[in-house]
């Protein structure tokens, strides 16, 4: 009798952690288009992407030279990255019924990203981190990333973004709309309508051929 109790309980705990496991690699994304190498990365252990490819919580995709990404995710929410780049997908809750609303990645290299619904709703909170700025992002498409020997450019397509760091904050709430770090520990710089030339240069960056 006491040696079915203890292999019940064993049985349990197995049974709970296993549980916690499924639930902490749930899908929160798929690879919609790639270009060249991918990889996502967790906890040691790297696997290559592929079109179709899951994304879970706390992975690290990121490219390679030349490699284009775009992981869609679950409210239709996308990031495409460009070559070099690293997505870290820190948390993702989309239940707009119990108020789950959040999104939190950290990004290093260009990449762009096309709001889905989680960042149209009201007392949603989405914000994006990069090693310069921190942007906070409302019904938004937006492409940010090194530029012009800046540590980080940030060009607003359709929205509004507020780009801050611990030395200042600038609001762009016009497309076309652009500011610049010069480098990490610098404030934002002020907010300019970017030539042509240079919005070209930035969206390439995270073109499909």
């Amino acid at each position: 009798m006491h040696m079915n109790r203890l292999i019940i309980i064993a049985v349990t705990i197995v049974s709970i952690f296993a549980g916690d496991r499924v639930a902490a690699q749930e899908a929160i994304g798929t690879v919609s288009r790639i270009l060249g190498e991918a990889n996502a990365t967790r906890g040691g252990d790297t696997r290559a992407l592929s079109i179709n490819t899951s994304v879970i919580l706390n992975e690290t995709v990121s490219t390679g030279t030349a490699g284009r990404l775009e992981v869609t995710f679950k409210d239709n929410t996308r990031v495409t990255l460009g070559e070099n780049a690293k997505l870290t997908l820190d948390q993702y809750a989309f239940n707009p019924t119990s108020g789950r609303r959040k999104i939190r990645f950290r990004v290093v290299g260009a990449f762009r990203f096309v709001s889905g619904k989680l960042s149209k709703l009201v007392r949603s909170d989405v914000n994006v981190t990069t090693p310069a700025a921190a942007i906070g992002i409302r019904g938004t498409e937006f492409w940010a990333g090194p530029i012009d020997n800046q540590a980080l450019g940030v060009l607003l397509v359709e929205g509004v973004v507020r780009v801050s760091n611990a030395a200042g904050a600038q609001i762009l709430n016009r497309p076309g709309q652009g500011t610049n770090i010069a480098r990490p520990g610098a404030a934002p710089g002020p907010v300019t309508l970017w030539p042509q030339d240079k919005v070209n240069r930035a969206i390439a960056t995270v073109t499909f051929p």
